[in-house]
């Protein structure tokens, strides 16, 4: 799947780009980003237009992520049995965004400590139909949380002290009726955020649903990490803010989904690389049963041979019904 910015949402994007031009808007988005990389002065407050670059160069791919996560539990629970969520450090609310075509009827809180994010938060969620209420305060100084069904914490724990983690993962737990989403960037620092925050959930009684088959213990390293990419189609605005030439990008990410009751489990495994088409064999690398091992099929087997032609890094093996 290739997850598109839905039209409502990329009208309000260019809408806030309009009194900007386009030259000043990279230049904050550069920035933004060499700050990000190197974890130094992160803004916990944005300019208007600071806000605005992020829109335009990191929200279509932090949007196409989450989606993909949401898709992925849409999979792994019923939805349906979802009616509240809690978006903790929301910034636009790019995580609930995402939610609204796997997620129907729930009502959202947007907890986020940037007030300039609110207006323009609560306009994209009423852009895609959602209930959304703006809650002023840091993911770091709220607790404890208001119960929710579902608790996501999007791109929001590695701005975060790691002597401060297991606090709050605690604090989102308790928060948390039915399932705890986190989402990070597909890097080294990404992973560990998220096995740090896997590992303390285990410990206070969650269950590893995703991208985790098991329970058991990670067996994924800093030095060989747990990640996956998802393609974002590029508007023609995207690629002239961030000066790019191909109509698409490559987004990675980590993430973990924690649920209350323990996942329906098959004989599954995850594929954790890109796969190796070779001539009349595909070599899947697969995490299975809190181990890493290599799966190669031949055409000899047939239509599990022409299923692991078209498997993608990051997806269930064997893969889901619908995706046979």
């Amino acid at each position: 799947m290739n997850p598109i910015l839905p039209y409502a949402l990329s009208a309000i994007v260019e809408r806030e780009l309009v009194p900007f031009s386009t030259a000043a808007v990279r230049d904050a988005a550069d920035h933004l980003s060499l700050d990000y990389r190197a974890r130094e002065n992160i803004r916990h407050t944005l300019s208007p237009i600071e806000r605005a670059a992020y829109l335009g160069v990191r929200f279509p791919s932090t949007f196409a992520v989450a989606e993909t996560v949401w898709h992925e539990i849409s999979r792994i629970l019923p939805t349906c049995g979802i009616r509240s969520v809690l978006d903790a450090g929301a910034g636009p609310g790019t995580a609930s965004l995402a939610s609204a075509v796997h997620v129907r009827g729930a009502k959202y809180t947007l907890l986020e400590r940037d007030a300039g994010w609110r207006s323009l938060a609560l306009s994209l969620a009423q852009a895609c139909g959602l209930e959304a209420d703006f809650a002023a305060g840091s993911i770091e100084h709220s607790a404890p949380f208001p119960a929710h069904d579902a608790v996501v914490a999007s791109y929001a724990l590695n701005e975060i002290a790691s002597s401060h983690l297991t606090r709050i993962v605690d604090a989102l737990w308790r928060g948390t009726g039915k399932v705890l989403v986190i989402i990070e960037p597909g890097t080294p620092h990404g992973f560990e955020v998220i096995r740090a925050v896997r590992e303390r959930a285990l410990a206070i009684g969650a269950h590893a649903a995703a991208p985790c088959t098991h329970d058991l213990a990670c067996p994924m390293s800093r030095e060989d990490w747990c990640h996956r990419p998802v393609r974002v189609q590029r508007s023609a605005l995207h690629r002239s803010l961030k000066r790019a030439e191909l109509s698409y990008e490559d987004e990675k990410f980590s993430y973990v989904v924690l649920t209350r009751d323990p996942p329906i489990r098959s004989n599954a495994g995850r594929i954790v690389r890109k796969p190796i088409r070779a001539k009349g064999h595909v070599h899947l690398d697969l995490c299975q049963d809190g181990g890493l091992h290599r799966l190669t099929l031949s055409r000899k087997q047939g239509a599990m041979f022409k299923a692991a032609r078209s498997a993608a890094w990051g997806e269930i093996w064997p893969p889901y019904s619908d995706d046979a």
